[in-house]
């Protein structure tokens, strides 16, 4: 090897949570530094990449700065990099999504500075070869990959050629081992570069066909600032020009690519970037992958629940959407909403192995329901017809069924009979979105998945501990696979069977369940059937949990509970610790930061537990697991006492009232 090709390119990206503050601060801090540094420095190049919502922000608050971007660009010292607009993992998207997205940051970037991009990146470098036709009908010449997913028999630093279906893209490898270090001197740096990869390709079959190898560097925004603060950046441009001229080269990519004779064919499997896949086998624990299969995103998907239930919501969007007839605009707009949804922070981790929280998801769940009431009016309120419908939602092998209903959409699982998704056609996010405890961060492991109506059985002492919120019981009903004893979908009418054991003695129990949809709510209707020869007794609880919307703190909790009890009213204060009340007829709970609230009415007088539960989990700001979420639970519970072969019945109205529209005066 004679000279070595050096690619670096900085990335500039935002959370989906970001506000105009936080860009504004990045802006100051970072952002204006990489123009600054290239303006003023007319032989330094390198690449740069934003997220769309950062460059349309600063294109829309500082003109200026893209003005010096395009005069950088025209002076060949730039190149700004393409890819997803709000940042997606394109695997999981649909064709459309995925040209759509890339188009919007491709006009964003043409109109701001005069030229397209041709290159592109991925979120954490996630990878399927189906998306190379997407790319190439995008314009797009190359995609920069993460070296770990390219297959080590191709590891020559050279750029690779992958084709799928008749169309090809160049890949360029980023290689994060050479990530720069302010404690190496940049001529060292610079040497054990060369060296290195002199050293990893002297006999390699490519030698006798090029004399020139590459190397692509990202560094983040973080890194840069350190880079550039401490003067280190400026050296290593000025060392690289004064002692290594003839052999290193610091380039452009697409610049290396139009002159690069040789480029290795090659075919990559899906997967995603190594330092992100090793938290795809086990919930939140880093392990190495010892399979001789690639980590993919979709193993992500079946590692973390509340991920793949996102995921499987946003599916349901980008159906309807696509299927959307009438008001342009209005179906415009919903697409706008389901790309934000989409960004990929939502659905995979960050490298440091911390994942979205609740009001990351929560945030996402919202601009899917925005979408979906767009979708409704697009086509016409006349138009819109209530409907339950049955398939394989979340692709688990079962049938689960969809009610799209006037004033919800919810998700009914036969997995413990839950109803394990509610979003509020009211611009909320999804009710239902809850995660379990789990040992290593909350002390305890809750063993079901949390939704809303979960039944349980329990004895008199397991439901004194679960009155406390410790977990306890053995999963009668709440772990249960229901079976479907009927459905009609013009009636909007479910009904569904489970059996278990109760007690030591184990006695057959159970519990049948039916769910009749209508526009505000749900009837659902309990019949408890001893199915043993010994007479039982214990408690039946139906628990709801209400995942947290208002995100001021940590620990904030927005839900009011107000109850009838021997006919009178009263608040009960559970914000903070478990609170139970007996005799009750009517429950009301009031999400305050919503103003939306969920009315139980039971046919008979019930006991109440309510309390709020946090989950905490790993953060990337401290060694201790920190709060992601809460949720407000609220248990109706009836006393059993069933001989044996008998059965009881027990009715509950839950109804869901959203504000009113105020009327404007003329």
């Amino acid at each position: 090897m004679k000279k070595l090709n050096i690619c670096l390119y900085v990335t500039a990206s935002s959370s989906i949570l970001s506000h105009s503050t936080d860009f504004e601060a990045k802006y100051d801090k970072i952002y204006k530094k990489i123009v600054s540094f290239m303006f003023e420095n007319t032989m330094n190049k390198m690449a740069v990449s934003f997220t769309g919502p950062v460059f349309s922000w600063i294109q829309r608050e500082h003109s200026e700065y893209t003005q010096l971007l395009s005069k950088i660009n025209n002076r060949k010292q730039t190149e700004v990099l393409g890819g997803g607009y709000y940042n997606p993992i394109f695997p999981l998207l649909f064709p459309q999504d995925r040209t759509g997205q890339i188009e919007l940051l491709t006009s964003e970037i043409r109109h701001a500075i005069g030229k397209r991009p041709r290159g592109m990146t991925t979120f954490n470098s996630t990878w399927d070869s189906s998306l190379i036709p997407c790319f190439n009908s995008c314009g797009m010449e190359y995609v920069l990959l993460d070296s770990s997913l390219i297959p080590k028999d191709k590891r020559f630093y050279l750029p690779l050629i992958a084709s799928e279906q008749g169309k090809s893209i160049c890949i360029l490898p980023v290689n994060r081992e050479f990530i720069p270090n302010t404690l190496v001197e940049p001529r060292e740096y610079l040497r054990n570069l060369f060296d290195t990869v002199n050293y990893l390709t002297k006999d390699d079959e490519y030698n006798s066909l090029t004399e020139e190898r590459v190397l692509t560097i990202r560094i983040d925004e973080n890194q840069f600032a350190k880079l550039h603060d401490s003067k280190w950046l400026e050296k290593l441009y000025t060392t690289a020009q004064e002692y290594f001229s003839d052999t290193i080269n610091i380039t452009l990519p697409l610049e290396y690519l139009h002159r690069a004779e040789t480029k290795v064919p090659t075919y990559i499997p899906a997967g995603i970037q190594s330092n992100v896949a090793i938290w795809a086998r086990s919930p939140y624990k880093a392990q190495d992958n010892v399979s001789n299969f690639q980590t993919t995103v979709f193993d992500f998907l079946l590692t973390y629940k509340r991920n793949h239930a996102l995921y499987n919501r946003m599916l349901y969007i980008s159906m309807l959407i696509n299927q959307c007839k009438g008001d342009k605009a209005r179906k415009k707009i919903a697409r706008e909403k389901l790309w934000i949804a989409q960004s990929g922070e939502g659905y995979v981790c960050d490298p440091s192995g911390v994942f979205a929280n609740n009001q990351a998801r929560q945030y996402a769940y919202r601009n899917l329901t925005e979408a979906e009431k767009l979708c409704r009016e697009a086509a016409g309120q006349d138009n819109f017809k209530e409907s339950v419908t049955n398939y394989d939602y979340n692709s688990d092998g079962h049938s689960e069924y969809v009610c799209s209903m006037k004033q919800h959409t919810t998700c009914i699982s036969p997995r413990g009979g839950q109803i394990s998704e509610l979003d509020i056609i009211h611009n909320c996010g999804n009710y239902a979105d809850s995660p379990s405890r789990m040992r290593q961060f909350d002390k305890c492991d809750d063993n079901y998945e949390r939704g809303l109506f979960i039944d349980h059985l329990f004895t008199a002492d397991e439901y004194a501990e679960y009155k406390k919120g410790t977990p306890s019981g053995n999963g009668i009903f709440s772990q249960v696979l229901y079976r479907e004893e009927d459905f009609d979908a013009y009636r909007h009418e479910l009904k569904m069977i489970a059996k278990g054991t109760y007690s030591q003695m184990n006695v057959e129990v159970s519990l049948r369940k039916k769910f009749i949809a209508n526009s505000n709510g749900y009837m659902i209707q309990y019949i408890l059937k001893n199915e043993g020869p010994f007479d039982i007794k214990g408690h039946l609880v139906i628990e709801s949990n209400f995942a947290q919307t208002d995100f001021s703190s940590a620990k904030a909790n927005s839900y009011k509970v107000e109850v009838i009890s021997n006919g009178e009213k009263n608040e009960i204060d559970a914000k903070e610790s478990s609170k139970s009340l007996k005799k009750i007829s009517y429950i009301q709970l009031t999400d305050t930061s919503n103003d939306i609230s969920f009315v139980y009415e039971p046919n008979e007088d019930c006991d109440l537990v309510c309390m709020p539960i946090i989950f905490r989990r790993p953060s990337s700001t401290s060694d201790n697991p920190q709060i992601s979420g809460t949720a407000f639970v609220t248990s109706l519970a009836w006393n059993v006492e069933l001989p044996a072969g008998m059965e009881m019945e027990k009715t509950i109205n839950f109804s869901i009232i959203v504000p009113k529209k105020r009327r404007t005066k003329k």
